[in-house]
């Protein structure tokens, strides 16, 4: 993501600093390959939106929100326009706290400020017991901020996970969960059921979540809010953004307005939003 390559040694020794802070810019695409790193990995965009996918499924991270890998966890990186913010590569064993699974956390003021100031750390020295108390203060306020779950997790049935891999690839499409069933080989009952067991998602949830994510990765190269609305099958912009501010807490327009406003949040709207979208009634969206 930018990195300059003499940090990539630091990044990739687990015995070596604490952490390792380090200033992203990017402006072409990553290149989507997979990284296994021994260091947990905390981001932070100003810029741009990624999209981090693993085996358990597919997280959009954009400026509205930190991001957290676990260190040894397979994953790729995709990138959209381009990318500027802070990573934090932190050492395993302060890794403990943080989830075991990647997340989401709210982009608070006090959990920004930390990462910012530890660019400044020294890398060939300990830390000062002063930034050793500014670290426990990062976690901790990452630990108390509100957490948002993967966005797209993946079922495990083969037969719902080609399900799934075909609606991201053309979230536009018409088909209903009946098509989608006998696309299958399964019975609708059993499609909606074990969707529901496998992500906690209806089917229908998923699907607009997935209209969404795209939506999101278009937006951030400059694409039109009415191109991306019509281009994902939604019947006008109105119906568009109503669904995008019921599921994310803001426009289309505001969502990449800049993470400065967003960091005066307390609690992630973002995060917040999507909790109250997966709560209505699973069936709700189903005959989408």
């Amino acid at each position: 993501m930018g990195i300059p390559v003499e940090l990539h040694h630091k990044i990739h020794d687990p015995d070596g600093p604490d952490l390792v802070a380090v200033r992203v810019r990017n402006d072409a695409p990553l290149d989507g390959a997979d990284h296994r790193l021994p260091r947990g990995v905390l981001f932070q965009l100003t810029e741009g939106l990624v999209a981090v996918e693993t085996a358990r499924g597919r997280v959009i991270s954009g400026p509205r929100t930190i991001g957290w890998m676990p260190p040894h966890m397979a994953h790729t990186v995709q990138s959209f326009g381009p990318i500027a913010g802070v990573g934090v590569f932190l050492a395993e064993r302060h890794c403990a706290a943080l989830p075991a699974e990647p997340a989401q956390f709210a982009a608070s003021p006090l959990a920004a400020l930390l990462m910012q100031r530890a660019l400044d750390w020294p890398l060939d020295a300990a830390l000062s017991v002063p930034q050793r108390r500014q670290l426990a203060v990062l976690l901790d306020e990452l630990r108390q901020g509100a957490t948002a779950p993967l966005q797209l997790p993946w079922p495990k049935d083969e037969r719902l996970l080609a399900v799934a891999r075909a609606l991201l690839a053309n979230p536009a499409s018409g088909r209903r969960l009946d098509q989608w069933a006998r696309h299958a080989g399964i019975s609708t009952r059993t499609l909606s059921r074990r969707f529901v067991d496998e992500t906690g998602m209806s089917f229908g949830q998923w699907r607009q979540w997935a209209r969404l994510t795209q939506a999101l990765e278009w937006l951030a190269t400059g694409q039109a809010v009415k191109h991306v609305a019509l281009s994902l099958g939604y019947d006008s912009v109105s119906a568009f953004i109503k669904a995008f501010r019921v599921a994310l807490g803001t426009t289309p327009a505001a969502y990449f307005g800049g993470a400065r406003r967003a960091a005066r949040q307390p609690v992630s709207a973002a995060a917040e939003a999507q909790s109250a979208f997966l709560a209505q009634t699973p069936g709700e969206f189903d005959a989408i």
